[in-house]
């Protein structure tokens, strides 16, 4: 009877010894090919600067507006392999726009 009790308990903590260690691997998988797995993780901000230029004495500008703003800031979160999650126009008098990208 002792043979069979100590069998059963050998059984029981080499189960949950392999049950752990696949938890361990699972967890370790999710880890490398999940990187992009975010828990409450703040946007990260970009600057796009306007390429601006001055054309018979006027200013001359690739990001005319919010719309192309966001446009860009699309292109740049997805060219960073990231989501894009807000954007920001600032139009400046006599100087090139700024053009500020969120992305998570």
């Amino acid at each position: 009877m002792n043979k069979r009790r100590e069998r059963k308990r050998l059984i029981k903590k080499i189960a949950i010894i392999i049950l752990i260690l696949v938890m361990i691997i699972i967890v370790l998988f999710f880890i490398e090919y999940y990187p992009k797995i975010t828990f409450a993780k703040e946007p990260e901000k970009y600057f796009i600067e306007d390429e601006c230029g001055l054309v018979v004495g006027n200013l001359i500008h690739q990001i005319k507006n919010e719309g192309e703003c966001r446009i860009e800031c699309r292109n740049e979160c997805e060219v960073r392999d990231k989501k894009f999650y807000d954007s920001e126009f600032i139009a400046r008098e006599n100087a090139c726009y700024l053009c500020n990208c969120y992305c998570k």
